[in-house]
């Protein structure tokens, strides 16, 4: 890992936008690959993964691409610790710890409450292997106020010079590097790796991964319809805050020395609700028929909590995607934890109130 603006496809097509700067965290570009076994099985034309589970050794998932450009401006500007927000189980969160100690940034992260299951335990305990600062609040209503005197705290500290890393990495700096992925699979297109898709279905949390893709593939002149499927509370993901995301993002592209891009419109943000069940965190029947489903024709692995929820909402709609080329954005980390699992040591590096959850009754 290092300092590198090499190979992706946003510094290629406009090399004036390496003034956003970047550091070298994953392995770009990921493979895109045809499951035809599972495409007959769910009646549908053709189905393509795109593999950003494969974006990162130490981890992968969505989060990299965000963090490649986030932890540089960290880093350019001369932070030492970073902060940031989200879910006890919080893969965004375990992310930003994990490479922000790769490139020698103290990880900080406010945590709110989701139901605990073996996965949100495996999570804590890959995330005290970097020994981060973590600050729990009780719900995620009194989010805004814990965030708020956070900001106060550091900011009459002034030690060590923090820098906030919004929930999800899902600043415009972060959404370039999913501008970035719509071109790294429009060249994949170009190169014949595979054939345009005529949809793509991807998880919208903090709708940083779906405004760049909508972003992206109206800079790469593709055609394909992006879907988007909700799996957090509608104040935090919706069509309007997808659109202003990436306008802002476009005019930091723009102001980089970038094109001009249209402006995106809340009607050009394609967003199903009806896939999230009771709530965040929580799983659905359907979710977890299809994680067995994929699991078994591909050996891809989906989590409850987002890509299970995505595929459920792909697998509702195979009746009108019999005869369309469908890709699958796969957004979970495949990176193996075990190694890391082991040698956890969550009675030194863990607060008392999180060593409790690991004494409770775990669902069935």
């Amino acid at each position: 890992m290092g300092r590198s603006m090499n190979d992706l496809e946003i510094f290629d097509r406009y090399p004036a936008t390496r003034a956003l700067g970047h550091v070298r965290l994953g392995n770009l570009p990921t493979p895109v690959e045809s499951y035809s076994a599972l495409a007959e099985k769910l009646g549908i034309g053709e189905l393509w993964v795109k593999r950003d589970d494969l974006t990162g050794s130490i981890y992968g998932g969505n989060k990299v691409r965000k963090l490649e450009f986030i932890l540089a401006d960290a880093l350019a500007v001369g932070h030492e610790r970073v902060w940031t927000v989200g879910a006890l189980g919080s893969h965004h969160v375990l992310a930003t710890a994990l490479y922000a100690r790769e490139v020698g940034l103290e990880p900080h992260a406010l945590h709110f409450p989701q139901p605990v299951t073996a996965h949100v335990l495996e999570v804590l305990q890959a995330l005290s292997t970097t020994q981060p600062v973590l600050t729990p609040v009780e719900s995620k209503n009194g989010l805004p106020f814990a965030m708020a005197k956070t900001h106060i705290r550091e900011w009459l500290s002034r030690d060590k010079n923090p820098y906030y890393i919004p929930g999800g990495g899902s600043s415009p700096l972060g959404v370039v590097g999913y501008v970035n992925a719509a071109l790294e699979l429009a060249r994949q297109i170009e190169d014949g790796a595979c054939a345009e898709p005529d949809v793509i279905y991807v998880a919208a949390g903090t709708c940083g991964t779906l405004a760049g893709l909508i972003l992206g593939a109206r800079l790469a002149g593709l055609r394909t319809k992006i879907v988007g499927v909700r799996v957090v509370d509608k104040v935090v993901c919706n069509a309007p805050l997808t659109a202003h995301m990436a306008n802002k993002t476009s005019r930091l592209i723009r102001d980089a020395g970038g094109p001009e891009l249209p402006k995106i419109c809340a009607n050009d943000v394609t967003l199903l609700d009806d896939f999230i069940g009771e709530g965040y965190g929580k799983e659905t029947s359907e979710g977890l028929r299809v994680m067995e489903m994929v699991e078994r024709h591909t050996g891809l692995e989906l989590d409850p909590t987002y890509t299970a929820k995505t595929f459920a909402a792909l697998d509702a709609h195979a009746e009108s995607l019999a005869d369309k080329r469908v890709l699958y954005w796969h957004t979970l980390s495949g990176a193996d934890l075990s190694t890391r699992i082991a040698r956890a040591n969550i009675e030194r590096d863990l607060p008392a109130s999180y060593r409790e959850l690991f004494d409770t009754p775990l669902p069935h």
